[in-house]
């Protein structure tokens, strides 16, 4: 991890961590744990827009979409209250160890539950088998923490780093790149934000073979490295 001169970690390394949590828990959740995603809010109003289309308003993925979407708005919520406070860095000091915390502990429920994966296109959304709650309650809290997450990004975001907004990452890219006329700024930031999310949530979807919680694991994991760089990284 590079430091500055005076020994302090770049947030921005924070960041970039960030992106590689993001493709992993939304590769976690569509592909085994419901066809929902925990932060790409845009997805599930789309899906769950389908589902009212064909009839089906209190349908199981209109249902699903919902534990997803209300626990995120509930995080973004918390996190406001965290950002907009009187200290400066009150939503990094605050709202990432909160975020951290509803990542790890959605693992640990994966981990100990172990509920059976459920793809996309399954009709069978049901929680009332044993251990079967534990998908919903693993997507509302992967999406609580990305609600904070997503808070935290348009209060304390680095410049063209993006964690998910990657169709604005790619239009900037191509559109203001010098092929285009432009002067292309910080393209390597953005190439990078694009990248490592497609990696992470390749590599979320490899793992789902070793089990639901495989591809949390490596966000816990990596959440743990990047923690002190996101709370006290040097900002640019």
């Amino acid at each position: 991890m590079k430091l500055s001169l005076s020994g302090t970690p770049e947030y921005k390394f924070g960041m970039l961590a960030l992106t590689s949590i993001c493709g992993l828990v939304d590769s976690a959740c569509f592909l085994a744990l419901g066809g929902v995603f925990a932060e790409l809010m845009t997805g599930n109003l789309l899906l769950i827009a389908f589902a009212v289309a064909r009839g089906e308003l209190f349908g199981a993925h209109v249902v699903a979409g919902l534990f997803a979407i209300v626990p995120f708005m509930l995080g973004a919520f918390v996190a406001g209250l965290f950002a907009n406070g009187r200290h400066p860095m009150g939503g990094r000091i605050i709202g990432y160890p909160v975020e951290y915390a509803a990542v790890l502990l959605a693992t640990v429920v994966a981990l100990v539950m172990d509920p059976r994966r459920v793809g996309p296109l399954s009709q069978d959304l049901a929680t009332g088998g044993s251990g079967e709650w534990a998908r919903p309650v693993i997507v509302g809290l992967l999406a609580f923490g990305m609600g904070i997450h997503n808070a935290l990004m348009r209060k304390h975001g680095v410049p063209d780093v993006a964690t998910n907004l990657l169709t604005l990452t790619m239009t900037g890219l191509l559109s203001e790149s010098r092929w285009a006329g432009g002067s292309s700024p910080h393209w390597q930031r953005r190439t990078m934000s694009v990248l490592i999310f497609f990696c992470s949530a390749a590599l979320g979807a490899w793992l789902l073979r070793f089990g639901v919680a495989a591809p949390l694991v490596a966000a816990s994991l990596i959440f743990t490295v990047a923690l002190w760089p996101l709370m006290k990284g040097r900002a640019e």
